[in-house]
């Protein structure tokens, strides 16, 4: 009996490298990496109907949506999360949660802290073997990194991100309540940052 394929599509928006992955069962079949500047918006849906397209699949043939829930970009989590929402409500199909930082690092074997810069010397940073978390996600200051950990950390950007998409599908989480999901952004945004010094 011939095993049933299923269609995933993965997405990352947490860095300014937009990740677009297709994952047939155990292949990824296709993938788009963007590199953009808080732009996101505005290419995110013609890079999904176009990676859809040249594989012959629409939104309703997928099995699933798998999204990088942060930490990271606000801006950037924001549209991430808020396209796999609205496809997921617009087609009922399962919507799956990651760790962004896990995400992007998900091609590596060894173990680092993986680090998505967070400016004024800090990051939002998790240890990570293979998508198997080590340290906690947090937000961190590089200098309270102990010896070991500076050695091994791998700062997200485009030359660095590397992704296997089966680690990302065998740490997905299902979302029960598709409304409800909102990016993990570690620390308050600056806006309710400013609105707690107000009040």
């Amino acid at each position: 009996m011939d095993e049933y394929v299923m269609t995933h599509l993965l997405i990352d928006t947490s860095s300014d490298t937009m990740v677009l992955l297709l994952q047939r069962n155990e292949v990824t079949i296709d993938s788009i990496f963007r590199e953009g500047k808080s732009d996101h918006q505005a290419f995110i849906v013609p890079l999904i109907e176009d990676l859809l397209k040249r594989n012959k699949l629409d939104v309703k043939s997928l099995d699933g949506i798998v999204i990088g829930i942060g930490p990271g970009s606000y801006t950037g989590l924001r549209i991430g999360v808020m396209t796999a929402k609205m496809i997921g409500y617009a087609t009922k199909i399962n919507v799956y949660q990651v760790s962004s930082l896990l995400f992007l690092s998900s091609g590596y074997t060894e173990e680092y802290m993986v680090w998505h810069d967070a400016r004024n010397n800090q990051g939002f940073s998790g240890g990570y073997i293979h998508g198997v978390i080590t340290k906690e996600e947090m937000v961190r200051d590089y200098d309270s990194l102990s010896d070991y950990e500076k050695s091994r950390v791998l700062v997200i950007k485009k030359d660095t991100i590397k992704v296997d998409g089966n680690v990302i599908m065998n740490y997905a989480v299902k979302v029960d309540n598709v409304y409800a999901l909102v990016p993990n952004y570690l620390r308050k945004t600056e806006a309710e940052v400013k609105l707690d010094q107000k009040s």
